[in-house]
């Protein structure tokens, strides 16, 4: 017989490697968060709910992701009304609210991964380290909770790629699981960041979904040049928007490219400033 769960959250990960010792399961699900959660990280929650026996949901913000101490700092956490919505969610989620030293001694540090270079594109390019950090953090979990599955959104697509690679350079075994990435009404990509923005601000941002829509539509008959042309000056025109980088990549090694070839599957990757917020995107453009 299944026992059933203490609705409650753990603050170590002992706590939970006890629990699960004693509850039946086969398949074991992680959906790692960093909290102030959005309804893209509702429907992880759901899907690893459906699929796996077990759910633990992580809420850590990890220090050695951030590069910028004012934006770790800044970074919002809601860790009380986050527990109720897992618990809304998913009733029998196991919730791990670690403190800093659950995983990493002090001072926390980012362990140094060679993930052959994905990890140094795109964003990674932006924020120096910040994959590292990620790696580690991840990594963490998955040797803490072995667990089967783990589930992530497309609004971070490098993100899985760099997931994907230390699983396969370290013979790690978990499953990756994904879903597209989650949009407001007005087609920005849901993120915990977009709670920064003033109200006109988050609708105007829709801009940002709008140029990559376009994008797609140009991509078979313009050349990337004029692609990049037209995006540099759709934001240089619009003063409350810092375009910081846009890319069109190979999707599966995130290589940059000079020109469409319809046989190489493509994506266009997007990050703006809007109130010193940065804001990411992408979607696939074949």
């Amino acid at each position: 017989m299944i026992k059933k769960l203490k609705l409650r959250n753990f603050n170590h990960s002992s706590e939970i490697l006890k629990l699960l010792k004693t509850t039946g399961y086969e398949n074991l699900g992680l959906v790692p968060t960093m909290g102030s959660l959005h309804k893209g990280h509702l429907k992880l929650i759901e899907k690893c709910s459906l699929n796996c026996d077990k759910t633990i949901v992580s809420i850590f913000v990890n220090p050695t992701q951030f590069s910028n101490k004012i934006d770790f700092a800044n970074y919002p956490q809601s860790i009380r009304k986050d527990v109720e919505t897992i618990r809304k969610t998913n009733p029998s989620a196991i919730i791990y609210t670690p403190s800093e030293s659950d995983l990493y001694t002090a001072p926390a540090k980012a362990e140094i991964f060679d993930l052959d270079g994905v990890d140094k594109l795109i964003e990674g390019k932006h924020r120096k380290g910040h994959f590292q950090g990620v790696a580690t953090i991840v990594k963490r979990l998955f040797e803490k909770f072995s667990p089967d599955y783990a589930f992530f959104g497309e609004k971070d697509y490098q993100q899985i790629l760099v997931i994907k690679k230390l699983i396969k350079k370290y013979k790690l075994k978990v499953k990756i699981e994904t879903i597209p990435t989650v949009r407001e009404k007005n087609g920005l990509a849901m993120s915990s960041r977009n709670i920064l923005l003033d109200k006109e601000s988050r609708f105007d941002a829709k801009i940002i979904y709008e140029s990559l829509c376009i994008v797609k539509r140009m991509v078979t008959k313009s050349g990337f040049d004029k692609i990049k042309d037209f995006i540099n000056k759709l934001f240089l025109f619009n003063e409350h928007f810092n375009l910081e980088y846009f890319y069109i990549a190979e999707s599966c090694s995130l290589k940059e490219l000079e020109s469409f070839n319809p046989k190489i599957k493509i994506r266009a990757f997007i990050c703006v400033k809007v109130q010193g917020v940065r804001l990411i995107d992408n979607i696939a453009l074949n």
